[in-house]
């Protein structure tokens, strides 16, 4: 059966995705309002998690979406969150139901109903093609947008290795529906004068091991220098990338509020999922995330990384 019938039946529902939201998780978590918009007008829609004013710009997201405080009677749809403790809202578990859509890596099935599909190059991939299955009519063009945007930032414009037939049709089904393809690129990736002065202090800082791991580590004077938040800190980490004498590149960036310090890893060839495991993280087996106690413990993340690559 598929999952529209299940929301359907329900008054309410809330849609939550991770912490620390990129474009997969804003652009599914959105895609999936305006689809229930489109298509179930009686039903409440609340967005859960903290705003990230950065990303929700380019997606020029206007619309303002209901609130209520009980959820006890309303359907949680969780959207690109592989296990629990990175859902952005304790409140799910209060739900009448939940429903879990997710490509990563299975490793906590907490939904009542579970679509993971770790295959697939998105979360909104994923999104675009129940849709398709269930509905006739066109997709309504904000939801399409927002789908692509997804879509397109994890695949990395259709590049990863994630992406196959499967996404180039969703994408192509995405563009049959009205999207400005060209206006969406425009958005994702125009820059400011800012990130000339960010790229500037992390070429200037970055470091690099003998074996090939590149990293740059912003605390917290740092993003105050630069006046951004540590989720925008993040957000460089690809700038190491492509570059022939590393195979592994992380952002370490200082989280003040928790106490430790966030890494966002990345590499071409290395599976540093295993590694962020060993380190309060998860995620993609050459995308993931990870998480210090201390910035002390960085020669021990290293070190594992070190050893993943010898099994490379």
């Amino acid at each position: 059966m598929s999952i529209f019938e299940t929301i359907k039946t329900y008054q309410k529902v809330c849609l939550y995705r991770h912490v620390n939201p990129d474009f997969d998780a804003y652009g599914s978590q959105l895609g999936m309002a305006h689809i229930l918009r489109q298509h179930f007008p009686q039903i409440k829609i609340m967005l859960k998690g903290q705003r990230n004013e950065d990303l929700l710009t380019k997606l020029e997201e206007d619309y303002i979406w209901d609130s209520f405080e009980d959820v006890s009677d309303a359907l949680a749809i969780v959207l690109d969150t592989a296990n629990h403790e990175r859902i952005d809202g304790e409140d799910y578990a209060q739900c009448a139901g939940r429903i879990k859509i997710d490509h990563h890596l299975i490793v906590d099935s907490f939904g009542d109903i579970n679509i993971e599909e770790p295959t697939k190059s998105s979360t909104s991939q994923i999104v675009t093609e129940l849709y398709q299955a269930y509905f006739k009519e066109p997709m309504d063009c904000q939801a399409a947008t927002c789908l692509y945007f997804g879509m397109i930032a994890d695949s990395n414009r259709f590049l990863f290795r994630s992406t196959d037939g499967s996404t180039l049709k969703a994408g192509a089904y995405l563009l049959d529906c009205g999207i400005d393809m060209e206006n969406i690129y425009q958005r994702m990736y125009l820059r400011k004068e800012i990130d000339l002065r960010i790229n500037r202090f992390i070429l200037n800082r970055y470091e690099s091991t003998a074996s090939g791991i590149a990293y740059y580590t912003l605390n917290q004077a740092d993003l105050d220098e630069l006046g951004i938040t540590r989720e925008r800190g993040s957000d460089y980490v690809n700038m190491l990338s492509n570059i022939q004498e590393f195979r592994v590149w992380m952002a370490i960036t200082q989280n003040s509020e928790a106490n430790n310090w966030r890494v966002s890893l990345r590499s071409r060839d290395v599976s540093v999922n295993k590694v962020a495991e060993q380190f309060n993280g998860g995620g993609h087996q050459l995308a993931s995330g990870a998480t210090l106690d201390s910035i002390d413990d960085l020669p021990k993340l290293i070190e594992a990384i070190e050893e993943q690559m010898k099994r490379d």
